[in-house]
């Protein structure tokens, strides 16, 4: 039996170091959502933060539990709420189209390698929770035992946008 994927966009944070908030940037959340659903991805869930950012995003959007501290407690509480395969997605994935995510969805347990050759833990497909590392101290270790994904005809994809100065490698729209 194949697994259905169900994405989790990661979009909570204060974004204090971009200045703005990196949900709405470049489309957003809804750009990527409507990527997802170009890529036949029927199950988008938004974790949206705080209850009173709920209503900011489309569809089905879930705030943080309090007992989630720290992005790792977000990710193992959220894909023990899921019984599919999860592709996990940052909000600024500013580069990622359907491609990218059509390619992710097919793979299983996996990070892929952005442009400069760095894992990207926050754009994880995870078939298996029980590979997980649960006792890790960072995301890196947490996804320890997955496998690199790499390709470089995608691979700009996969960057991620921490900083103002970081949006110079955004691809041209």
């Amino acid at each position: 039996m194949i697994n259905m994927t169900t994405v989790l966009i990661f979009a909570g944070g204060s974004s204090s170091r971009m200045g703005q908030d990196k949900s709405t940037m470049y489309g957003g959340v809804n750009r990527i959502r409507q990527e997802c659903i170009k890529a036949n991805i029927t199950r988008i869930i938004t974790l949206c933060g705080s209850e009173v950012r709920r209503s900011n995003f489309e569809g089905e959007v879930w705030p943080d539990p309090e007992e989630c501290n720290s992005l790792k407690d977000l990710i193992l509480w959220s894909i023990s709420q899921i019984d599919d395969d999860v592709l996990l997605m940052p909000c600024d994935a500013f580069n990622l189209t359907v491609k990218g995510i059509a390619e992710l969805s097919k793979q299983q347990n996996c990070l892929p390698l952005d442009e400069q050759g760095n894992r990207q833990p926050l754009l994880a497909k995870i078939s298996d929770a029980s590979m997980l590392e649960t006792d890790a101290v960072s995301l890196n270790e947490l996804f320890a035992k997955f496998p690199t994904y790499s390709n470089q005809d995608l691979a700009s994809q996969f960057n991620n946008f921490n900083q103002n100065s970081d949006l110079k490698n955004l691809r041209s729209q």
